[in-house]
């Protein structure tokens, strides 16, 4: 299929073929992984805008993809490479043809691997031998091989990322698995959830409220609330089947539109007339794509 490329200045250049499908976890892992990906294009070169997302495994097939860091400087990936969150869209530069398999991870899948606070790992990508041991390493870039040789398919990198997932999860507390339980039905709650209701379910004081919040999702309960909304938002906009009720819903959410557009761009890399350019942002925009955080969504677009 098309898939636009978007320049410095967020509008359209040209159009690039680009594959990107979406596979459902183990249902014994949704609270872990939100979906597996597989992404291939043919393209060369593609340079693109990543949304503010949750943390990503990677397995490189052929190809690499590296986003730039806070300095501007780029990443260099390995064939095995975690995305930490990204807290704002990042831009992303593909080294291609590329072929990649991969798995978005929840807040709690992340943690079972990185046990690193969000709010001091993110907005980079880094080698896996910074978070996996060197037998799990080895296993997946093996089966890469075997996937690139034609020997596979995906579906042998997938379970032994949920086997790596399945050994880990018991590393959290159960007070921190609850927290970020009742986080996410919070934000599931509307398209602006009460700060007033967060704290009132939290069950710890404030302040413990906030150092939980910061380390999972990797900023505070307010700041949250307006990624997640912004996210949501563009999500909505970015179909074209919304109904209008539903899209007048979303910008009364905002103080006006300046603010709409400055927080969608700010969270997507796009403004909101670009969000159904169909580039690799706008598919990683896929409510299926976001697990329990996108749960609000499903049901008006189904």
């Amino acid at each position: 299929m098309k898939r636009p490329v978007q320049d410095d200045n967020l509008s359209i250049s040209t159009f690039v073929p680009v594959d990107f499908d979406l596979q459902a976890p183990p249902p014994d892992l949704a609270d872990y992984i939100n979906t597996f990906f597989v992404i291939r294009t043919d393209e060369e070169t593609l340079d693109e805008m990543m949304p503010a997302y949750s943390a990503q495994l990677l397995v490189y097939i052929r190809g690499r993809s590296h986003i730039a860091a806070g300095s501007g400087e780029i990443e260099q990936v390995q064939q095995v490479t975690f995305t930490a969150p990204l807290m704002q869209a990042m831009p992303v530069k593909v080294s291609g043809p590329l072929l990649l398999v991969g798995a978005s991870l929840t807040p709690l899948g992340w943690q079972c691997l990185a046990n690193t606070p969000v709010d001091q790992l993110n907005n980079c990508m880094l080698p896996a031998r910074d978070i996996m041991d060197a037998d799990t390493i080895a296993r997946l870039e093996n089966l890469a091989d075997e996937y690139g040789g034609g020997k596979i398919g995906c579906d042998p990198i997938f379970e032994a990322i949920s086997e790596t997932l399945r050994a880990r999860r018991g590393a959290i507390r159960s007070d921190h698995v609850q927290f970020v339980h009742r986080t996410m039905e919070w934000l599931s709650s509307g398209l602006s959830p009460s700060i007033d209701d967060f704290y009132r379910d939290a069950a710890m004081s404030p302040r413990t409220a906030q150092r939980l919040s910061k380390r999972f999702f990797g900023v505070s309960p307010t700041r949250l609330i307006k990624r997640y909304r912004a996210i949501r938002a563009a999500m909505l906009l970015a179909n074209p089947a919304l109904p209008q009720p539903m899209r007048d819903e979303i910008r009364n959410s905002y103080f006006d539109q300046a603010h709409l557009i400055r927080d969608i761009r700010r969270y997507t890399g796009r403004t909101p007339t670009a969000l159904n350019d169909g580039s690799i942002a706008h598919e990683s925009l896929y409510p299926e794509g976001h697990g329990e955080g996108a749960k609000i969504l499903r049901k008006p677009l189904e």
